[in-house]
């Protein structure tokens, strides 16, 4: 037996070796700054998406002097490696504690104190964990350190999602679905991530595999089994989720079914050691940050603000006369309960982000974590084959997905500058101890074949998805998935808003209202503001959002110099026309009553969902006289509201 678990063993090392030689080797020879740079606009400076500039100064901060204090060395360092500087800096004013009180709200207790009165005193406003564990690296090989970093977190999450697998299921199928469970998803696009969901995936990863290796593995066969069946297990499981809870607070739910388990085996030492770990290793950390910052709020608190380089703006301290005051204020330091559940919209919220959550286009469980929905399913059906320790692993993972889709309906996965849904990494990791022993090897390939059709293009190329996340959407078959209207305003198109939305239909009587390209099957609004064309032999689709209800739609389409076709639906509801040479006419529709949008405690938007089938088209560059204009246009079209609202 014991020959035959190192041979398993051996297998995941070598494996994970593998993965570790790629992915570092990609780490040490790639230049940071160059692999920013797509291949659509090569041009193009290239810089951070989404959160990535505040880890990045604070990595560099820890590595190069040793604390998390923002001053004007470390923004002119960053600039001689990003000559644009890192856009989207979160920063805050440090506070003078001056004592402690207790609150009815989490996390009951409220540290009181005043503005730092040294106005040169400034601190990143993001949790340090994931900069603080990236600082050797960063320190021994710069930037590429948060990559070698990634590297390394890849390897372990495969390691151990197959050790866990082979302890009761076959070396081949483990191989084949420990890799597919990490490698046939969106998880390796965050290896090109200076942020912390890489992070959080493999270290809750971790954190279950020392809780669970135990209950898979009961006989202590290596070295490894007889530590993983010592209390100690159970206290770094506690000790990690606390890391994780500290790096974002809905990890706190990881640590609940390990102490529930331990409850109801009756381990009553274990349950109140694992509980007093992670209370602990959650409070030192919170604690360091208050004695940091003054602040147990790094998201929020006093004063607390991003910062830009748009518009040639500078960031604070970079000349004598610029300070704090160049900068946003952007702090959260509360729930915005009157805004999610706002009574017009809540339900309806909430009915289509469960749907969402599961096959939405741009963060669907099926597409972007396809071996979780597997790994659910064939724990479902396990019968005696299903443990009872998986029921709570099952709860907590769909507690944290309930929190994020009922506590941020409009921004579950993570905002415009996701890829996939970045919100659910540190729940995914747990996923895997949902499968129960496997035998058949087509449960090891279905996940390469399903997750791999969605994925593949993403996996290949990580730097450019993360630099241009729209991309991925506009095509392929994730576009047979539903977009994510509540999270319309914070869609990955957004991050391209200005050739992405656009005001139409503003001519007297008629309303405007605004469109969303989803894709690149439409062009710009043309020179007259009130018409585009479409692409030729494609679909457009399109989102319109309207401040009323309305109830009828007009599109006058118009051929070019070709004869052509085109289908136009709304919500389902479609009209095939079919148009001569330079012939136009008039579709009208009447309108359904439209998805109810409603951000912020105003008047709800209504949206509608459009899609233009085109036939052939032409360019103009090839039948018109002097014309430079090279695009492959199909139909014209001019859209306006005629119907008063409901």
């Amino acid at each position: 037996m014991r020959a035959e678990t190192g041979g398993r063993q051996r297998v995941g090392l070598i494996a994970a070796l593998v993965v570790l030689t790629m992915y570092g080797g990609l780490a040490l020879v790639s230049d940071p700054v160059e692999v920013r740079r797509t291949p659509v606009n090569p041009e193009a400076v290239p810089g951070f998406q989404s959160d990535e500039a505040t880890y990045y100064l604070m990595g560099q901060s820890l590595a190069r002097d040793g604390d998390l204090e923002y001053r004007q060395e470390d923004i002119a360092r960053a600039r001689l490696e990003f000559a644009p500087g890192p856009n989207g800096v979160f920063l805050k004013r440090g506070v003078d504690v001056s004592g402690l009180s207790t609150t009815d709200a989490f996390p009951f207790a409220k540290i009181g104190g005043v503005a730092d009165t040294d106005q040169s005193r400034l601190y990143f406003g993001k949790s340090f964990i994931y900069p603080l564990v990236a600082a050797p690296f960063v320190w021994l090989v710069g930037t590429k350190g948060f990559y070698l970093l990634n590297a390394a977190l890849l390897a372990l999450a495969f390691l151990c999602s197959y050790l866990f697998l082979s302890a009761r299921s076959g070396i081949i199928v483990s191989v084949l679905l420990a890799g597919a469970f990490v490698f046939a998803t969106v998880v390796p696009v965050y290896y090109a991530w200076i942020a912390p969901e890489l992070f959080n995936f493999s270290i809750g990863l971790v954190a279950y595999f020392c809780w669970l290796y135990k209950e898979v593995s009961p006989t202590a066969s290596s070295r490894l089994g007889a530590w993983l069946r010592r209390p100690v297990s159970d206290f770094v499981a506690a000790a990690l989720s606390g890391v994780l809870t500290f790096s974002k607070l809905s990890n706190g739910l990881l640590v609940g079914p390990m102490v529930l388990w331990l409850l109801w085996k009756r381990r009553w030492g274990r349950a109140i050691g694992a509980s007093v770990v992670w209370g602990l290793v959650t409070i030192a950390l919170f604690g360091t940050n208050v004695a940091i910052t003054g602040e147990w709020n790094y998201q929020g608190g006093l004063d607390r603000r991003t910062c830009y380089a748009d518009g040639g703006r500078l960031f604070p301290f970079e000349t004598d006369n610029v300070g704090f005051e160049v900068c946003d204020a952007r702090a959260t330091n509360a729930v915005q309960a009157d805004v999610y559940f706002d009574e017009e919209v809540v339900w309806s919220n909430l009915r289509a982000n469960i749907v969402y959550f599961v096959v939405g286009r741009n963060a669907g469980t099926v597409a972007y974590f396809f071996p979780c929905v597997l790994a659910v399913l064939t724990m479902l059906v396990a019968g005696r084959r299903r443990e009872p320790w998986q029921w709570l692993v099952l709860g907590s993972l769909a507690a944290q997905a309930l929190v994020f889709i009922i506590s941020q309906p409009y921004s579950y996965f993570g905002g415009g500058g996701s890829v996939g849904n970045r919100y659910f990494m540190g729940a995914y990791g747990m996923a895997v101890f949902l499968f129960p022993p496997v035998r058949a090897r087509i449960l090891g390939v279905l996940p390469w074949i399903v997750g791999g059709a969605f994925m593949w293009p993403l996996v290949l190329s990580p730097f450019d998805t993360s630099m241009r996340p729209a991309d991925h959407a506009k095509h392929g078959p994730v576009r047979l998935l539903p977009v994510e209207l509540t999270n319309m305003n914070d869609l990955p198109i957004n991050t391209e808003r200005d050739v992405h939305v656009y005001w139409y239909g503003e001519q007297s009587p008629h309303p405007g209202f605004q469109m969303y390209r989803l894709d690149d099957n439409s062009y710009l609004r043309e020179a007259n503001g009130l018409s585009f064309w479409t692409h030729a032999d494609s679909r457009a689709e399109i989102l319109i959002k309207a401040d009323q209800p309305f109830t009828r739609i007009q599109f006058q389409v118009t051929a070019g110099p070709v004869a052509t076709r085109a289908v136009i639906e709304i919500n389902g509801r479609e009209t095939d026309v079919s148009l001569s040479a330079g012939e136009g006419t008039i579709v009208q529709f009447a309108l359904p009553p439209g998805f109810k949008y409603k951000n912020a405690r105003e008047t709800p938007a209504y949206v509608w969902e459009l899609a233009i089938t085109t036939g052939p088209g032409f360019v103009p560059a090839e039948v018109e006289a002097g014309s430079d204009d090279v695009r492959h246009l199909g139909v014209r079209v001019l859209p306006l509201i005629v119907g008063p609202p409901r």
